[in-house]
């Protein structure tokens, strides 16, 4: 499980909005402050997203949450966005290759413009359904953090 600390912005019924920051992995380096790479991901690292949740720990406003992705959908997220077009793409090639005995450069960069066209839709699709099983979302772990409620007391001396 994949884990990132939030914060807990808002509250409706059995939702919660929980900001977290990107990081890179340039945060954790112990060089990151004279390496090069860690310098520009500081400069440009500081996005902010806010995310709805179902809230099945009872975090309320302003607690630290842990927030968790599973390994394994970032896995296949992955193979979708990145293997999946580059696949068809390859395929639709070489079908045309097979089709045509002399094919044209041009025909050939359409066929696979095509091809790759056809993973894109095929990841899209892929996406879409996964999303509507909820398979895609974050998930509340625990709380980390929970601020404490502090009331003054007013003294007087007699």
């Amino acid at each position: 499980m994949l884990t990132e600390l939030g914060h807990v912005v808002a509250k409706e019924k059995d939702t919660v909005w929980v900001q977290t920051q990107s990081r890179t992995g340039c945060s954790s380096c112990q060089v990151n402050s004279v390496c090069g790479s860690g310098i520009v991901s500081k400069a440009f690292s500081h996005k902010v997203f806010i995310t709805p949740l179902k809230n099945h720990i009872n975090a309320n406003i302003d607690d630290e949450v842990e927030v968790g992705i599973p390994e394994d959908l970032v896995v296949r997220a992955s193979f979708m966005v990145y293997l999946v077009p580059l696949i068809s793409m390859i395929i639709a090639l070489l079908v045309w290759q097979f089709l045509l005995t002399n094919p044209s450069e041009l025909s050939s960069i359409l066929a696979a413009v095509a091809g790759l066209a056809i993973g894109f839709v095929i990841t899209h699709f892929y996406s879409r359904s996964a999303a509507e099983k909820g398979q895609t979302e974050p998930v509340l772990l625990r709380i980390v953090k929970r601020p404490i409620a502090v009331k003054q007391i007013e003294t007087t001396l007699d």
